[in-house]
């Protein structure tokens, strides 16, 4: 790669979207040039919570690309058959993957799309630059590198959340969950106590990791609700994750999908499979039975505040009851943030957009409520710089929760129906996406995307 050399897509990480994106202007026979820029050393996916025992909660057929090309080099299936488990895998009669095993078969994948990824680079910042051939993106890294591209696909994920009352003491002993296990190596060989904050998925099995481990003295999980609640796991109402549903749910109000999205949010959100329910209530019984207070589940609770107290670093939490507004204190000399991730979207948890967009954001089209419109083929329209000049084209992957609905949550079953949107959209002439009315006013009213 030459220094000045303008890429036709720039995608910005490359996890799981990126990778399937990847694999499918492949097997589409794409022919720009394209180029990923990862901030990790190497291809990982979920390292951080890959805890023993964990599955995927995903169809493995529904991989990277098998929903379009059953005959893909790139399979789950293939996957197994390339390392001799797929009889194994078959034997064990298991409904999901590990989600270690998972983690193999994405790296397996990504290993093929090495020569096209600049690992260990940070993007920090993407603007738009001037050449001789018209406008283009130029995006910088965290080692001073400058990349240029026509088009620019963010692939990254969405920022974690963090409630503002921890957003002050973030540090080795208060970290979001996609922190968790080398965080917990660095903290090795101390009788820990640690607060979970959180109803999720991921909040119930670190609380199982936790609880197996022999230098965790205390583990208390903090959650608004009731407790674990169980996830929606109807195949009527997992046909969010279906290509179908984001047809069906694209063309509605604002409004609409926000009521939509609220009703259907157990099937994704604050709520965990049957498996480590069972399994938690089970410890519990046990604990109770033996008189011991190792495991603490404090409901209906929220953490209001967080002061450092002694020595040794040890964080003071006050906890309030949401409903009776009551307050307890608990120590806690580690606090992990199982909360979830950031929307994009108005409310006091959202961002408006993604950060990497901050220095663009001026030219891109808006919707009615003030955010980055984005159309059915997840792009979102780029205002022309000059009279003339070609259009830049940007799209969101895995990104669009709020306008394309919950399947767009980082959820593995879209990967490869995504990916084909975006790849036949980058196949098209850039004038022939949007009118030139949307690439040119930055207000675009809800239905001129549709």
């Amino acid at each position: 790669m030459t220094e000045h050399e303008i890429h036709s897509v720039l995608g910005i990480g490359f996890g799981p979207a990126n990778l399937s994106l990847a694999v499918t202007m492949e097997e589409l026979g794409y022919t720009g040039r394209s180029r990923f820029v990862e901030r990790a050393t190497d291809f990982q996916w979920q390292d951080e919570q890959l805890i023993d025992g964990a599955d995927i909660q995903n169809n493995p057929f529904r991989d990277l690309t098998m929903p379009r090309n059953t005959g893909s080099a790139y399979t789950f299936v293939n996957y197994l058959a390339s390392q001799g488990r797929l009889t194994d895998y078959l034997h064990l009669n298991a409904k999901f993957p590990l989600r270690r095993e998972y983690a193999g078969y994405l790296r397996w994948v990504a290993d093929s799309f090495r020569d096209a990824v600049d690992y260990g680079r940070s993007a920090t910042r993407l603007t738009v630059a001037d050449t001789a051939d018209g406008e283009v993106f130029r995006l910088e890294t965290d080692d001073g590198r400058q990349y240029l591209g026509e088009t620019v696909v963010i692939g990254t994920g969405r920022s974690p959340r963090i409630p503002p009352v921890f957003r002050r003491c973030l540090g080795p002993t208060v970290f979001h969950a996609t922190r968790y296990l080398s965080s917990l190596r660095r903290l090795r060989g101390r009788a820990l106590r640690v607060a979970v904050v959180g109803g999720s998925q991921s909040a119930i099995e670190i609380v199982l990791d936790l609880l197996g481990r022999d230098d965790v003295a205390q583990v208390v999980s903090v959650q608004r609700g009731i407790g674990f609640r169980l996830k929606d796991t109807s195949p009527y109402s997992r046909r969010v994750f279906l290509p179908e549903f984001i047809d069906y749910f694209y063309p509605l109000p604002a409004e609409t999908k926000r009521r939509i999205r609220a009703e259907l949010r157990s099937i994704n959100y604050a709520a965990c499979d049957q498996d480590v329910i069972d399994r938690l209530a089970t410890v519990q019984h046990e604990y109770e039975l033996k008189g011991s207070d190792r495991l603490r589940l404090m409901p209906f609770s929220e953490v209001s505040e967080v002061a450092p107290h002694g020595n040794g670093g040890v964080h003071r939490l006050v906890v309030r009851d949401v409903n009776t507004d009551t307050r307890g204190v608990y120590d806690a000399d580690v606090v992990v943030l199982a909360t979830g991730f950031r929307d994009f979207g108005l409310g006091p948890d959202d961002e408006p957009y993604h950060p990497l967009l901050a220095d663009v954001a001026d030219r891109l089209a808006l919707t009615d409520e003030g955010i980055p419109a984005v159309a059915r083929d997840y792009s979102v329209p780029v205002a022309r710089g000059s009279y003339g000049s070609r259009p830049l084209r940007l799209y969101l992957n895995g990104l669009c929760e709020a306008s394309h609905g919950m399947g767009d949550a980082g959820a593995l079953a879209v990967l490869s129906a995504r990916s084909t949107d975006i790849v036949e959209s980058l196949m098209l002439e850039p004038d022939a996406l949007v009118p030139d009315h949307l690439v040119t006013d930055r207000l675009v009213p809800d239905e001129a995307l549709r």
